[in-house]
């Protein structure tokens, strides 16, 4: 699988996972790097991977790629900056868990209609 970069805004016609089904686990290995089970489709932000506990350019590409699992590329980027704050930039540095059912039910209050195989 290719990762949609920077210069590439065709990121946006990445479709959901549909067989997504799990809580998003953000944890550290023992240097310290971050371990995540959410899979690095795109990089638009962060040339360096995933982070959280802040607001930076790994925390926006780390909210950008959870959202992408559920409603896709193009809805993922227009909320992801708001996911960001609300959801990773206020994690702790050490991880944390974000309960799908908690994903979902944002993405509804926000309106937006979940793909087939990622309902609330």
């Amino acid at each position: 699988m290719s990762l949609k970069t920077i210069n590439d805004y065709s990121f946006r016609t990445i479709e959901p996972m549909a067989d997504w089904n799990s809580d998003i686990v953000l944890d550290r290995d023992l240097k310290g790097n971050p371990v995540t089970n959410v899979p690095r489709r795109i990089i638009h932000h962060s040339p360096d991977g995933f982070e959280w506990g802040y607001g930076g350019s790994g925390p926006s590409d780390l909210a950008l790629n959870i959202l992408s699992l559920y409603v896709g590329g193009e809805i993922a980027f227009q909320h992801h900056q708001t996911f960001k704050w609300i959801f990773l930039a206020k994690m702790p540095i050490t991880g944390g868990i974000i309960r799908q059912e908690i994903i979902k039910t944002w993405l509804a209050s926000k309106g937006i209609t979940l793909e087939v195989g990622a309902s609330v």
